[in-house]
């Protein structure tokens, strides 16, 4: 098995991105993360629907540990904690899919009436016909 499919059972159950560095003998966290993120680029083109979405449930309880570990300090005004509960809740938002815009609710509608009732019906009526 190689190190990036040991990284990612090793994540799989439980264990941080230290605790595997030690175990696979790397020297900082970062070249775990190297290492996967590049597994998930490779493996993002092979996964299934239920990959993906048990992939996006462990990122998201990891989001809401880490959120429970600053929120308390943020709650009490530490600039720190404040904005790295911002970020975690702007990934959240990402990676979940909230920050994509709907471009049917951002359809803006603006109406021009005129003086008279008529204006105003014949502005409803266009306004139907361009939808």
């Amino acid at each position: 098995m190689d190190k990036a499919q040991v990284a990612y059972q090793l994540m799989l159950g439980g264990k941080s991105h230290s605790e595997i560095a030690e175990i696979l003998g790397y020297a900082h966290i970062n070249d775990v993360i190297r290492l996967m993120t590049e597994r998930f680029h490779s493996d993002a083109k092979f996964m299934n629907e239920m990959e993906r979405k048990e992939l996006l449930s462990l990122e998201m309880l990891r989001l809401d540990a880490l959120q429970a570990a600053v929120w308390p300090s943020a709650m009490m005004g530490d600039p720190k904690s404040i904005d790295s509960a911002v970020r975690i809740i702007a990934t959240r938002a990402k990676i979940s899919g909230l920050e994509q815009v709907d471009p049917v609710v951002q359809k803006n509608l603006v109406l021009v009436m005129g003086d008279r009732e008529e204006d105003y019906i014949a502005a409803l009526k266009a306004a139907e016909v361009s939808d």
